[in-house]
């Protein structure tokens, strides 16, 4: 059901992209990035309220995008009666989350596959798709087998070797995740191979991706995963996680799916785009240097070191593409900025 139209008269030669997921961290993001090159936005939401919620926290986008409510995108044919004209998809809605698994097909895998299958399904009723970007992840990249500190080099060629058994017996729910994403996007290349559509696909797969937040939050306690690690060394908690692993700020996410609508080297393939490795320590020390005068709620820098023998990725292949990538001092200094901001909104509704 379409709930509101921005659809002006001058925009209809525009071309028209569906953004599942659109008042999510990333999908939000999607869709600015969409509209500043000139796209037309249709967003699946749960719920009017939520899209709203996403026009209140940003007013430049009142009248921009046309919302449509899909309560479960788990359903068979979910998506059938939003694809109409829609010329490109980008499929973002994905369950993600790691705490308070306590079934992993019904919380993480299934609605991670049959998501994705029902984008491709509505696609195939729809004759102007040409692509559907599917936002995917290195946690279907990466091989949890490895030793971390390996060295290896990591490129678009790698998948995740968990087998579905695994993902279904782990304890471990960021296992889970990372398997959801390992099936969903196999399954999407499976079901292209088997139904050969007159559309391609491609999926972008992002590491741990931090920067600004746009959409509609209940709390800071709701903050996607990645975050949270940043949240914790600002928070004035003044606990230092020591994490380290390779970062993407959400806006270079948002641009990779625009760059993947139609750039012919991504038919089919998929594009590793992390910007490089972050570790916390670093994070600390920029942050303090930036704001000192917040050296009360950034924690310092542990004593752990940095593992220089640590796996790592190539992103060769998205700059050749074109994909150009935020610094990380702007990333930390735009997100903190940001939480901080975020987080003084939620105390003054209090």
């Amino acid at each position: 059901m379409v709930c509101s139209s921005g659809i002006e008269n001058n925009m209809s030669n525009q071309q028209l992209v569906l953004v599942t997921g659109v008042t999510g961290f990333i999908g939000a993001h999607v869709a600015v990035s969409l509209l500043k090159k000139g796209y037309r936005v249709r967003g699946t939401v749960r719920s009017m309220e939520k899209a709203n919620e996403l026009i209140r926290l940003n007013p430049e986008l009142k009248d921009k995008i046309e919302f449509v409510i899909v309560k479960d995108i788990t359903e068979p044919y979910a998506f059938k009666d939003v694809v109409k004209d829609c010329d490109y998809i980008c499929h973002v809605a994905s369950p993600f989350f790691i705490s308070n698994v306590t079934d992993n097909k019904t919380q993480l895998l299934d609605p991670a596959v049959q998501g994705t299958l029902s984008a491709l399904e509505a696609a195939i009723t729809e004759p102007k798709v040409k692509r559907v970007v599917i936002t995917s992840s290195f946690a279907a990249v990466g091989d949890y087998t490895k030793d971390p500190s390996s060295g290896y080099v990591y490129s678009e060629k790698d998948w995740n070797p968990i087998s579905y058994e695994e993902a279904l017996k782990t304890e471990s729910g960021l296992l889970a995740y990372c398997a959801s994403k390992v099936f969903a996007e196999k399954a999407a290349r499976e079901w292209v191979k088997e139904k050969q559509p007159h559309f391609d696909i491609c999926t972008i797969n992002p590491s741990y991706v931090f920067g600004p937040t746009i959409h509609p939050m209940n709390s800071m306690e709701s903050l996607n995963t990645s975050n949270q690690i940043l949240w914790t060394i600002i928070n004035g908690s003044k606990i230092q996680p020591s994490t380290q692993g390779f970062e993407t700020d959400v806006r270079d996410v948002a641009d990779a799916h625009v760059l993947a609508l139609n750039h012919p080297k991504l038919s089919g393939g998929r594009m590793l785009i992390p910007q490089g490795p972050f570790f916390t320590n670093t994070m600390s020390k920029i942050l303090l240097e930036k704001f000192p005068e917040k050296k009360d709620v950034i924690s310092d820098p542990s004593d752990v070191p940095f593992d220089t023998k640590r796996f790592t990725i190539d992103n060769s292949f998205s700059k050749s593409v074109g994909m150009k990538y935020y610094s990380e001092e702007q990333t930390y200094i735009d997100t903190a900025t940001n939480l901080w901001e975020r987080a003084k909104q939620f105390q003054e509704n209090n």
